[in-house]
């Protein structure tokens, strides 16, 4: 039966009223009744794609492309269909043949570029984006894209220049107004982020994302009371944001307002103890925070409100896994496996329950098809490495060599007292915290927020240029090897993904952890203890290779680093690292991680 277009219209309307599984409903009956109609199958890609069903968006906007609809239009949308499933190259040549098709198709010419930049190729894409912009000087959706390239290679104020000017031509851009105060407090102007979140506030105010953006801006100003009553009206207008909900936990956690983390949580869950949503990122927050025990109990009571969903028994597993029930972890893992079929987070998952278990090689397995499937999955790689290090194969070492990747280099201009001496006092000035991000691995200390390296302060510059300087001459200096999932990323240069300073007191110490997003990563020491009797071995060192002490397989460091103030240890972001803990004194450093540029 035809379909006509007063039938698409209702369907995308239920889509923009927020009824996706009814659009997704209504366009598949549409395309089995109507299968030659190509506007049913253009629909029929993007509700697929906004149902994240990858593939079949991809075959849906083909029909519709087959059925006779060469617009522009279509294949851009195909293009990021292809991109979003990894299919970079295939993505590039749809967006060329958009471009082709209309020369002033904007959204095209934008994705092209940024699929450069994605593969690499920054010049290229900067390039692209100014010639385009050359044309049309008036686009913001050309000129917040620039910003947002500019932004990723830490040219964080030309990104905010980029913002200031779509905003003085489109004062109702709300991205670019929270993404040039983002800019602003990167960039360490915090007084005047907020003015400018103050600025524009009576016209976004009904914006979430807008009142979160400024909440961080009161926070770096120091006004932790008025970020806390935004971050609760925020919360109390648009309660399925879920995003406050975390920035509220982590105020309560790293400012120590004495307030309840988790009480927005439970007055939503009293609300509407039925939505599953509310209860899998509650569940998310805690699994980010390593609050295991309290993830296993509140698992339980989602169960009571939802059933067994494998969502949250998901959850449970870990929980049950984390707190020492490895064998009722197991059997959940098994039977979610069974239902579900399997992921690459889910198998990292239960991997780390076998290594528990003593199961090394259904661990390795598992891995081992997780590495086929991403070579870039650091925790992946990382647990592989430990099930053959107990299994005792050689293949460790392949993995992690500890000799070749890893290296302590001197910064040189810190040989300097008096640099040395500015370099921390600025520093010092930026760790005004009470506690550590709850989710980071830092115990007993601060860390800095934001982007260190986007940093304005000359002696911050001077450090991120000298750091840079070591990492490209360090990678330059690695072995070539395109089939290790270390050594196959050389690159002459690279770019920062992260920067911060940690700085730790008595007792403080990094549990052992790794850097997912990196490739290399680092510890740049600044200010290390000195080692007293109540010390123990070791003590503020930094380890290398020794696993997660709460994963129970009491294996020792491959490498310990007795750290050199000054100097700068790199090693890969797979590789785990922690520190030793130390009695008193003060332990800061500069992290970052880097990856190929």
């Amino acid at each position: 039966m035809a379909v006509n277009a007063q039938s698409l219209a209702q369907i995308y309307g239920q889509l923009e009223r927020g009824d996706i599984a009814g659009a997704l409903a209504a366009i598949e009956g549409a395309v089995a009744s109507d299968p030659d109609n190509a506007g049913a199958w253009q629909l029929a890609g993007i509700i697929r794609r906004r149902t994240g069903r990858g593939e079949a968006a991809v075959e849906a906007f083909r029909r519709a492309i087959a059925g006779g609809l060469k617009t522009a239009e279509i294949r851009n949308s195909l293009g990021l269909a292809l991109q979003e499933l990894g299919r970079a190259e295939e993505a590039a040549g749809e967006f060329a043949a958009a471009i082709k098709l209309n020369q002033d198709y904007l959204p095209a010419q934008v994705n092209a570029a940024k699929a450069k930049a994605v593969a690499g190729q920054w010049g290229a894409a900067r390039k692209a984006l100014r010639k385009v912009l050359s044309k049309h000087p008036g686009s913001a959706l050309v000129r917040n894209a620039l910003a947002q390239i500019l932004n990723e290679q830490g040219e964080v104020q030309g990104a905010a220049d980029e913002y200031a000017r779509v905003l003085s031509t489109s004062p109702q851009d709300i991205g670019a107004a929270i993404r040039l105060g983002k800019a602003l407090r990167d960039l360490g102007r915090g007084e005047e982020a907020l003015a400018h979140f103050r600025t524009h506030y009576s016209r976004f105010a009904a914006s979430p994302e807008y009142t979160e953006a400024m909440s961080g801006a009161l926070v770096d100003t120091g006004r932790i009371g008025e970020a806390e009553a935004l971050l609760e009206q925020t919360v109390q207008a648009k309660p399925g944001y879920f995003s406050a909900h975390r920035s509220l936990a982590r105020l309560a956690r790293e400012y120590g307002t004495g307030k309840d983390a988790y009480r927005t949580y439970r007055a939503l869950v009293q609300r509407w103890p039925g939505e599953q949503s509310i209860w899998l990122d509650w569940l998310q927050l805690m699994a980010s925070y390593r609050d295991y025990h309290e993830i296993a109990q509140l698992a339980q009571e989602a169960e009571g409100h939802l059933g067994a969903t494998t969502a949250v028994s998901f959850f449970k597993a870990i929980g049950l896994s984390e707190t020492g029930d490895v064998d009722a972890a197991e059997d959940l893992f098994a039977k979610i496996q069974q239902a579900t079929g399997e992921t690459g987070a889910f198998l990292v998952a239960r991997s780390r329950n076998a290594l528990m278990l003593g199961e090394y090689k259904r661990a390795e397995q598992w891995l081992t098809r997780v590495t086929e499937e991403n070579r870039e999955d650091q925790y992946a790689w990382a647990y592989l490495g430990l099930a053959w290090r107990m299994m005792g194969d050689e293949r460790e070492f392949w993995l992690h060599d500890y000799d070749v990747q890893t290296g302590q280099l001197a910064i040189e201009h810190l040989n300097d007292a008096a640099e040395m001496e500015e370099l921390r006092e600025t520093l010092r000035r930026l760790h005004n915290t009470a506690d550590h991000p709850p989710e980071q691995s830092l115990r007993g200390g601060t860390q800095t927020p934001g982007a260190l390296f986007a940093r304005p302060e000359p002696v911050i510059v001077k450090l991120r240029e000298a750091i840079r300087e070591k990492v490209e001459a360090f990678a330059r200096s690695l072995p070539e090897d395109k089939n290790h999932p270390f050594y196959r990323r050389k690159a002459d240069h690279i770019r920062f993904t992260g920067s911060w300073s940690v700085r730790l007191r008595g007792e403080g110490f990094h549990i052992v952890h790794l850097h997912q997003e990196g490739w290399i990563s680092s510890a740049l020491h600044l200010v290390m203890p000195g080692c007293g009797e109540a010390d123990a071995q070791n003590a503020g060192c930094l380890t290398l290779g020794q696993p997660p002490a709460e994963m129970g397989l009491d294996l020792p460091a491959r490498r310990i680093v007795q750290p050199v103030e000054g100097s700068l240890v790199l090693f890969p972001s797979s590789m785990w690292h922690g520190t030793v803990p130390f009695a008193g004194g003060e332990r800061m450093t500069v992290a970052f991680d880097a990856v190929p540029a």
